[in-house]
């Protein structure tokens, strides 16, 4: 194609969009209409689990239920934010334990590698949305959420492990895998 040819095409489709509220390019999926799906996945049986002792951290953008729209588009997503007084490790082999006999297996291996890295870890069921496992650090937790780690004397624990158990879905409340 030679340059002037490129260029009437590449007016047209710029015109042609413009003019047409842009048509001719595929619609985004907006939040529109999702709150029942939210509600539903905001109920996923699998969000109840959690080792005992761990207290959950509500309210702010990190816990309950929500459609995300950004740029690339919505999805819904449902987060349980929980403080605990045990150990990383403890909180890895309940959910080693837990999640799959709750129908999700773990699609790695539930190894905290190195020390001091954000840990994140994906369990996957063949017909429901995954759901993620992460640990914070509390400085993390200034950083990325902007949100202040409770006291223990407003918990109830001795808080040592902060974690959030989630899950994302489409706008219509399936799944979306791991990766």
């Amino acid at each position: 194609m030679d340059m002037i040819a490129g260029r009437a095409l590449l007016a047209f489709l710029l015109i042609g969009t413009g003019l047409s509220g842009c048509a001719l390019l595929p619609p985004f999926e907006t939040c529109e209409a999702t709150e029942a799906a939210v509600a539903e996945l905001d109920q996923l049986p699998a969000l109840d689990l959690r080792p005992k002792g761990a207290v959950s951290v509500g309210g702010g953008p990190w816990a309950g239920a929500e459609c995300v729209d950004d740029t690339a588009g919505a999805w819904l997503s449902a987060t349980r934010f929980y403080a605990y007084g045990g150990t990383r490790q403890e909180v890895l082999e309940y959910y080693g334990r837990e999640a799959p006999a709750a129908g999700w297996r773990p699609v790695d291996d539930l190894d905290m590698g190195p020390t001091g890295r954000r840990a994140v870890f994906c369990f996957e069921s063949a017909d429901r949305p995954s759901i993620t496992l992460a640990f914070d650090t509390p400085e993390m937790l200034r950083e990325v959420y902007g949100m202040e780690p409770h006291p223990a004397s407003l918990l109830g624990v001795e808080a040592r492990t902060w974690f959030s158990w989630s899950t994302e879905a489409e706008l219509d409340g399936s799944r979306i895998s791991c990766y």
